[in-house]
């Protein structure tokens, strides 16, 4: 296919319109072509018309990059695509992303939430948990990721007292029970200490997710997470800075 040709398409498409009037599918699908071509560079061919649309790489890592892994496994799934060509696209986002996050560093406060992002066992979607995690630090916020964690590796961590609070990532059906089993992990490691957020693109097949996990919240808002974690750690300090006020109290009236 000749990228050229695409990227020229594209960019007739945008020239007229603002960037949240552009064709969206037509977008998604000239990525899609990009990362999938025999030409390794074919998405740098692409990149330099988007920049001149003015689609970012905040654009690229929090809407187009998931819409296009999405889309290539709806290929994958509706068999309009084969193994190779969905496991070279889903590579050449990842090595895409990385690029992204090394050339975009986030410089954080030593006091900046800490947040723990868990896939559990069974599920497929790394690259989901890893487009969070740089929507977290952009936000603000530490993010370490765990894919598919053993569970005495899960709670080493938690026990380590290093983190504000947690998200699980669920995609499918079979990754809701040992999403379960991470929540029921976090909860006891940490006493109920930390704060779980559940979320994933099971969500909007499972409403009731957040009962159903044992979760603080299920939502796929990671704004709304955070503010729920901030709020948590919040109540935490005022809690522990009345302990020991009492304790203080009770040292001089002993």
């Amino acid at each position: 296919m000749d990228m050229s040709a695409v990227a020229l398409s594209v960019v007739a498409q945008l020239a007229a319109r603002s960037p949240r009037q552009a064709s969206e599918a037509a977008l998604v699908q000239a990525m899609k072509d990009a990362v999938i071509s025999t030409d390794p560079a074919a998405f740098d061919t692409l990149r330099r018309d988007l920049r001149r649309a003015r689609i970012t790489e905040i654009d690229l890592v929090d809407g187009y990059f998931p819409a296009v892994a999405r889309a290539l496994g709806c290929d994958w799934v509706g068999d309009s695509a084969g193994f190779a060509a969905v496991t070279i696209g889903m590579a050449r986002l990842q090595t895409l992303l990385h690029r992204i996050v090394r050339t975009s560093p986030v410089e954080l406060p030593v006091d900046s939430l800490s947040i723990l992002v868990v896939l559990p066992l069974g599920e497929q979607h790394s690259f989901g948990v890893q487009v969070l995690a740089e929507q977290l630090r952009r936000r603000g916020a530490f993010a370490h990721v765990l894919i598919t964690p053993a569970m005495d590796r899960l709670q080493d961590l938690v026990c380590s007292g290093r983190y504000d609070g947690a998200m699980v990532s669920v995609g499918c059906d079979q990754g809701v029970e040992p999403a379960a089993r991470v929540v029921r992990s976090i909860r006891q490691a940490s006493q109920g200490r930390l704060w779980v957020a559940a979320g994933g693109s099971m969500l909007e097949r499972m409403p009731d997710m957040q009962a159903k996990l044992g979760a603080d919240i299920a939502t796929q808002d990671p704004d709304l997470a955070m503010v729920g974690m901030l709020t948590a750690k919040a109540a935490r300090a005022v809690a522990e800075a009345r302990g020991t006020e009492g304790a203080l109290q009770r040292l001089e009236t002993a």
